[in-house]
């Protein structure tokens, strides 16, 4: 159970972060003078969805006690947060300039939160995996059990 509540409100937090981040936190370029926008607006509406639906299948964790239905869940969460790293670096990008907000602050902190997000989901999917294990186990001893104390009648 805590490891359920504290992996789902790691994930919400970090979905929120990038959701709501490119927007604020770490705000990408404004539109150019003409009014349209640069690569980077893009890559944060882009991330606005993704994080939300991390958030969401984050929600989704805190809900479900079972470890298999968890696991598919964290399989989502960490497909997201590749995509959360590959939006900004190949998919869409940011503007070219060095010095420009997107590409000193949004590019770095989307990758820094995707690659967290990642590495916390594996190790949360393998620690999940052994309580799985477990569960296998303990249910094969009792299906597969001792048989002396049956009661069949003859």
């Amino acid at each position: 159970m805590k490891n359920r509540i504290a992996s789902g409100v790691i994930f919400i937090i970090l979905g929120l972060l990038i959701a709501i981040g490119p927007q604020t936190i770490f705000a990408v370029c404004g539109p150019m003078e003409n009014g349209k926008f640069m690569k980077c607006h893009w890559t944060a509406q882009a991330e606005l969805g993704i994080g939300f639906v991390i958030a969401f299948l984050a929600v989704l964790i805190l809900f479900f006690a079972s470890s298999q239905i968890r696991i598919g869940l964290h399989f989502g969460i960490i497909a997201a947060l590749v995509a959360t790293v590959f939006i900004p670096t190949k998919l869409i990008g940011v503007c070219g300039g060095e010095h420009m907000q997107c590409n000193a602050l949004t590019k770095p902190a989307l990758l820094v939160l995707g690659a967290i997000g990642i590495v916390f989901g594996i190790a949360n999917v393998a620690y999940l995996l052994t309580g799985v294990k477990k569960e296998q186990i303990s249910y094969a001893k009792q299906s597969h059990g001792d048989t002396t104390n049956s009661s069949f009648e003859y």
